[in-house]
């Protein structure tokens, strides 16, 4: 039954996060924290900006045919080194922190625990099944690296050094849908957040339209000159 439900988390873990965010951003209204609103805004972007250099890194330097967005389970090598020789999952680490960057921006506690809860249950499933597949994939290879190596909470002092130079190609490939994303997510909180504690009232429009924009395009630039994905 386990196994099931992490084989079904994992396959939508790319859009199971899209109708929570939104159902958060349409039910729960942000706090009004008066001088502290900009501070909870820059420090909610910056740590959502440190979970997607996380990603970043963890895929650029992730070994071939690793580290997929496809929605079935493939790995034809094992990452044990650099941020995995300190945490078996960087990438859902990063997602951890992007996340939660958007949300402490917002500034809705009750949204936050919500979020949390769900991203916790989901997860956990889904590490499950990546788990199983790994450890017959691997057998005892994968067995002694998961008995080493914590699951999410990083041990910097295990860290090893990358064992392969890093792919710009790689990350900027892997990693174009996941900013714009979450660019775009941070945009509508910021934009949300002034609407509801300002009477309805925007203000500089364009300065959270634009970036957004602006990845996008870039995104659809890249998708038209790539001429096949990094594996």
């Amino acid at each position: 039954m386990r196994s099931a439900i992490g084989d079904a988390c994992f396959r939508f873990r790319a859009i199971s996060v899209i109708p929570v965010i939104l159902f958060i951003f349409f039910v729960f209204a942000p706090l009004h924290a008066g001088g502290f609103d900009p501070l909870l805004s820059i420090l909610g972007f910056l740590i959502a900006l440190a979970g997607a250099a996380t990603r970043f890194v963890a895929v650029g330097f992730a070994k071939p045919f690793t580290s997929g967005r496809e929605n079935f389970l493939k790995a034809e090598n094992l990452n044990t080194s650099g941020l995995y020789a300190i945490v078996r999952n960087p990438l859902y680490v990063g997602n951890f922190l992007v996340y939660n960057g958007v949300l402490i921006a917002y500034a809705s506690p009750a949204a936050l625990a919500l979020f949390n809860a769900f991203f916790i249950v989901n997860y956990y499933f889904i590490i499950l099944s990546e788990e199983n597949y790994l450890e017959k994939q691997f057998g005892e290879l994968y067995n002694e690296y998961r008995r080493a190596v914590p699951k999410v909470i990083p041990r910097p002092r295990l860290y090893r050094k990358y064992d392969r130079p890093f792919s710009w190609t790689r990350a900027i490939f892997k990693e174009k849908n996941t900013t714009c994303y979450w660019v775009f997510f941070f945009a509508v909180a910021m934009l949300i957040k002034q609407y509801r504690l300002n009477d309805g009232a925007i203000g500089h429009f364009w300065w959270h339209a634009a970036p957004v924009l602006a990845l996008f395009a870039l995104n659809i630039f890249l998708t038209m000159i790539r001429k096949a994905d990094p594996a």
